[in-house]
């Protein structure tokens, strides 16, 4: 497994962060890395997994992958990110005690949550300028001008990502709520037969509006969508739990066994018990 290393992400030894904007994020292996990262999606989705479990993520979508986990993202969907890498020991300028915000943070972000605590438009738009500050900050002389606008700006980011993962307030209008809801509830029943019309009265969308949005914000029909969520969480727990291959297929939504093989080696190349094969052997 790769292990990403301070050395090739942080400009200096002075620095105690760095930061990245990934206009095209692609789909990697599993890999860790020295540091802490956070991560805010700024368009796109895709699938994030994080030592074994899955989450669908998209526009808005932030979270904490602290130094001791490893991840990996899949179904990358013209998935764009800004990137702060946190060292964990070295010392900020100016900053201090930010260790609760991260945190905070990485407790409400990451799974088995499934619920998305989004940023709404204006909060990722001001966040994306405050990544400008630090990136505009073209320099080769880091002075305490250029260290306190940085941490300043950094400070302003993690601060306010704290208050959104904190917050219970409904941000956004209705509209905007009502295609939050929808991607929450695909997320929390993708073991069920969805009611399409009944999901259009509750969120207040149109069918051939959701359907659109659906495609839009994840590349998928909503029926690929289900499915490509189903099997990656068979694969979760196959890897995470003990649970025969039987069982899994029921609580991810096969109606048989033979059904979940099926769809599984077609998608994985290999079939479930191959795969909780490789989990024992990798153990081992």
């Amino acid at each position: 497994m790769k292990i990403l290393r301070v050395d090739d992400f942080f400009l200096s030894d002075d620095h105690a962060f760095s930061l990245f904007d990934m206009h095209h994020q692609m789909m990697e292996d599993v890999h860790g890395h020295e540091f802490d990262e956070l991560v805010i999606v700024r368009h796109g989705s895709g699938f994030h997994i994080i030592n074994d479990q899955v989450q669908f993520i998209c526009q808005g979508d932030f979270f904490l992958v602290s130094s001791c986990d490893i991840h990996c993202y899949e179904s990358a969907n013209e998935l764009s990110v800004i990137n702060i890498l946190l060292h964990r020991t070295r010392n900020f300028h100016f900053i201090q005690n930010i260790d609760s915000l991260k945190e905070g943070i990485r407790l409400r972000t990451l799974p088995p949550k499934n619920k998305r605590l989004a940023l709404n438009e204006n909060e990722l738009e001001k966040i994306i300028r405050l990544a400008g500050v630090v990136n505009n900050k073209n320099v080769t002389d880091y002075d305490a001008d250029y260290f306190s606008s940085t941490e300043s700006a950094l400070l302003a980011i993690i601060s306010l990502l704290y208050r959104c993962a904190t917050t219970k307030e409904e941000k956004t209008g209705r509209v905007e709520s009502g295609k939050r809801y929808l991607i929450n509830h695909l997320l929390e029943n993708y073991h069920c037969a969805i009611s399409w019309q009944g999901l259009c009265e509750t969120s207040g969308i149109t069918k051939r509006t959701m359907f659109r949005f659906i495609k839009q914000t994840t590349g998928y029909t909503p029926e690929k969508f289900q499915l490509r969520y189903r099997l990656l969480k068979t694969q979760e727990l196959l890897r995470t739990t003990d649970y025969s291959i039987g069982e899994i297929a029921l609580m991810c939504g096969f109606t048989h066994h033979a059904r979940l093989t099926e769809a599984y080696k077609k998608q994985f190349s290999r079939t479930p018990s191959q795969e909780r094969a490789r989990v024992s052997n990798s153990v081992i």
